[in-house]
């Protein structure tokens, strides 16, 4: 145990003069957790759109009915409007962006005012009649001949057909959905003021029941803790076990009373306590920029160890087959990194493919950060125990598969 405990030491010196595990262990994490927290935290969205007004009166006035659109326009909290000059024109142009700067523009066409006018008086009638057919029992034949006269000698001005507005968007334009379902909705409630409906006769209320949603760190704290433990064990570990095999030193312990085994519970000791300590300093890096209130317990401790036991001795297997620092690296990242792309380190899984999210349901690494997140976060333990039998079934089995594989005689010097 002592020989165990020395080396162990000896292992945490050499990584604190390491530059570059320091910053592949501790500081690229860090960023990543403070860059990803501060783009995703979230708040009011708006989407920039220009507004070009092309029904303006001989003054150069916008008209009524344009300009009430337009209000509905400015008041919608998702859309920050601007303005498009009218003498910009926009018939025959090839890219929107280029002519007006914007990404997407609404377009309100000349005349809209007056046809829309025609049209909604078109619509009224339509529905008046429709009442009068189906009240007709209750209505006397000369009170319904009354109306039907008085309907037939109503003549709407000008044209009555619907009145298009035009969002002319780019093709690359990802949000151009959005805008346009934020337009239609805007549209469709124009349509009910101008036609006398101001109170829908169906109406929506949104209520919030569950899981209260999870802020941009508390989502991305837990990830990175283990995109951490990932990195450490599967890139640093096996690359300082390659150079140690270039320097002599695995030849020198060879020599020495130290057997197999105790150098890899040595080198899986080290990394347990790195994460340890390198977990709760990313916690409180995120308790002091983000306001995270994370505690990590006895329970979450009990899974960042599990967690480094297991990938740790998959690196030192990583290492023993691997004969220079540049390989073992190259290969640990092969597994590292995609293991983090498809478990949803970086992002929801519902944002995958659904051929990734069954691949990512069977990922170690997808049970072990949604179960860091329930204990630390959500202060829960569903799903945490099974999450914490698979880890250390796989922490056994790359424990066994590290020490079987290393072999001191065919350390080279």
């Amino acid at each position: 145990m002592n020989r165990v405990l020395t080396l162990t030491k000896t292992l945490l010196r050499d990584w604190v003069r390491n530059r570059e595990a320091v910053f592949f262990a501790l500081l690229f994490p860090l960023l990543l957790l403070i860059i990803f927290s501060t783009v995703f935290a979230g708040g009011p969205t708006e989407f920039e759109v220009g507004v070009q007004n092309n029904d303006v009166t001989s003054m150069g006035e916008p008209t009524e009915l344009s300009a009430t659109l337009i209000t509905a326009i400015e008041e919608t909290p998702a859309l920050e409007p601007h303005t498009v000059d009218s003498d910009t024109d926009l018939e025959g142009i090839e890219n929107v962006e280029e002519a007006t700067g914007h990404k997407r523009v609404v377009v309100i066409p000349d005349g809209f005012d007056a046809r829309v006018r025609s049209s909604s008086a078109r619509v009224r009638m339509a529905v008046i009649e429709d009442t009068v057919n189906r009240f007709q029992g209750d209505i006397s034949p000369g009170q319904q001949q009354d109306i039907q006269d008085a309907l037939g000698g109503f003549e709407t001005e000008g044209d009555a057909s619907p009145v298009s507005v035009v969002l002319l968007t780019v093709p690359d334009d990802e949000a151009a959905g959005a805008v346009g379902s934020i337009v239609d909705s805007v549209i469709a409630r124009f349509n009910d003021r101008s036609i006398g409906i101001e109170d829908p006769t169906v109406s929506k209320v949104t209520e919030q029941r569950g899981q209260q949603a999870l802020g941009a760190a508390d989502y991305f704290l837990p990830a990175f803790i283990v995109a951490m433990i990932l990195i450490n064990g599967l890139m640093t570990v096996p690359s300082a076990v390659a150079q140690f095999k270039r320097d002599g030193t695995l030849k020198r312990l060879a020599v020495s009373p130290l057997r197999k085994h105790e150098w890899v519970i040595a080198n899986v000791i080290q990394q347990s306590i790195l994460a340890v300590l390198l977990s709760l300093i990313m916690v409180g890096v995120a308790w002091a920029l983000f306001g995270v209130t994370a505690i990590p317990g006895p329970v979450a401790i009990g899974l960042v160890v599990i967690g480094a036991i297991g990938f740790s001795s998959l690196g030192m297997i990583v290492g023993a087959l691997i004969q220079t620092p540049g390989s073992a690296i190259s290969l640990g990242g092969a597994i590292a990194l995609p293991l983090m792309f498809i478990s949803g380190i970086f992002w929801e899984l519902d944002l995958m493919p659904a051929t990734l999210q069954t691949v990512a349901a069977y990922s170690p690494v997808t049970h072990f950060h949604r179960s860091l997140r329930e204990v630390m976060i959500l202060d829960s333990t569903a799903g945490v125990w099974t999450t914490a039998v698979l880890l250390l079934v796989l922490a056994f089995v790359f424990f066994a598969g590290a020490v079987f594989l290393t072999n001191w005689q065919s350390f080279e010097s």
